[in-house]
């Protein structure tokens, strides 16, 4: 019996090993799709600052063309007086209040256009910045993304090499114990068995486990299980101490006094 638990311990620790790498081999896409996701963080806020300069450019652009349609207004206005269109000083007076306003506009749209200069040139220093953290964010994540997706080849090899190890200790189990170890492996999250501490608790669901139960479990002579989760129980404790008894020592006998010559 005590080979067929440590068969079971054996089978358990495939079937949990299989179980955690199956999950793994499973979670590789969405731990590829979380890899991404700085990237398109960065990618978001590159996209953004593009539209934000190209708004300023096409400010700028907008604002220029009115500032050249304003100086070739004043230039016209400036011609009216070249040409003697103006006759009289009322006429004059007007003309100078005109040309006035005018100027004012002028100096207006030119404060305006400086202020989207320096938006337009501070934005295309952020995108610039931007592009190279996208950039370098996609390095990082192609070469995370390599390593998750080649990590699949691994984990395949271990799962193959997992499987026919198990196929080799179920072969060597009693087929009425393995349908036992099946049963609570399905309705025990895996886990069909459990280990008892050297304080005598079950190591799955935590509870004490009758002292005349551990002391079986210590001589492994029969298949015990836990009282309250129902796990087949094997020894996790420490080794028992087998201490050897003394061998009995020799009584050493008095040695001879040597004969002596004169």
């Amino acid at each position: 019996m005590k080979d067929d638990l440590q068969r079971l311990i054996a089978l358990q620790e495939i079937d949990l090993r299989l179980q955690e790498l199956a999950e793994r081999k499973r979670r590789i896409p969405e731990m590829v799709e979380a890899a991404r996701q700085p990237l398109q963080s960065a990618q978001a806020a590159r996209d953004t600052l593009k539209k934000e300069f190209e708004t300023a450019s096409k400010d700028r652009k907008a604002c220029e063309q009115d500032l050249a349609a304003h100086e070739q207004a004043i230039g016209k206005l400036q011609d009216r007086a070249v040409k003697g269109e103006i006759k009289t000083n009322k006429e004059y007076q007007a003309h100078l209040f005109e040309v006035e306003l005018a100027k004012k506009k002028k100096g207006e749209i030119e404060e305006r256009l400086l202020l989207l200069m320096d938006l337009g040139d501070g934005k295309k220093k952020d995108l610039a910045q931007a592009e190279r953290a996208v950039q370098a964010t996609d390095q990082r994540f192609t070469a995370e993304k390599n390593t998750l997706e080649g990590s699949v080849g691994a984990v395949d090899e271990e799962l193959a090499a997992l499987k026919g190890k198990r196929e080799t200790v179920v072969a060597a189990l009693n087929p009425s114990l393995l349908r036992t170890y099946e049963k609570l492996r399905a309705t025990r999250k895996g886990q069909a068995l459990a280990g008892v501490t050297k304080e005598g608790t079950c190591m799955a669901c935590r509870l004490h486990v009758q002292p005349q139960v551990v002391m079986e479990v210590k001589r492994a002579t029969a298949i015990q299980t836990c009282s309250q989760c129902h796990r087949i129980l094997y020894w996790a404790g420490e080794p028992v101490q087998i201490v050897p008894e003394p061998e009995p020592q020799a009584v050493a006998e008095p040695e001879e006094a040597a004969e002596t010559t004169e």
